[in-house]
């Protein structure tokens, strides 16, 4: 019997074919391999059997699998709430400023992430990331990395009185401006 390379390899595996089994059914059909593998993995549990249907997963084709992911966040999801229930919510809160870091998800280097001083209703919280469903986790990543690089680059970025010295009235209607890092 197979041993876990890392803890909760098992777990994982099984929530994430258990989320992908609907969907391959829809988009691969009853008769596709990768669905048999996603059942007979799930029913016996196997650590071989699991590993087994998340690397067919692998090895589909790109648009195949980016269709099958996408299709898993949005089932996964809960159903978006109705426009005035939103705006509800965000009546009750108070604005609280925050520091937007804006990049377009896709590898482009030429393009550096854009940081911006705004006022948002959202709840409390330091860091608050928001990923648009079915961006590809690799450009997610190396785009927070690339944020993450723009804050170490100048962490003045991070300072109320940064902001305040420049002057920027915290409006959406303001253009984004990339300040210059400081070396």
């Amino acid at each position: 019997m197979a041993k876990e390379r890392y803890p909760g390899e098992r777990r994982g595996l099984s929530l994430f074919l258990d989320d992908l089994r609907s969907c391959a059914l829809e988009v691969c059909g009853a008769d596709s391999l990768l669905v048999h593998a996603i059942r007979r993995a799930l029913h016996t549990g196997d650590l071989d059997h699991l590993r087994h249907a998340r690397t067919l997963f692998n090895h589909l084709p790109r648009e195949q699998r980016l269709l099958l992911s996408a299709a898993c966040v949005v089932r996964g999801a809960e159903p978006a709430p109705r426009k005035h229930e939103l705006l509800e919510r965000y009546s009750a809160r108070e604005p609280a400023p925050f520091v937007a870091f804006e990049s377009t998800g896709a590898p482009a280097p030429e393009r550096a992430p854009v940081a911006r001083l705004t006022h948002e209703l959202l709840p409390a919280g330091a860091v608050q990331v928001l990923v648009s469903p079915g961006t590809l986790p690799a450009s997610a990543a190396g785009e927070l990395r690339r944020i993450a690089d723009l804050i170490e680059g100048d962490r003045r970025l991070l300072s109320a009185r940064y902001w305040r010295e420049r002057g920027q009235q915290p409006t959406d209607d303001d253009a984004a401006q990339t300040p210059k890092s400081s070396s």
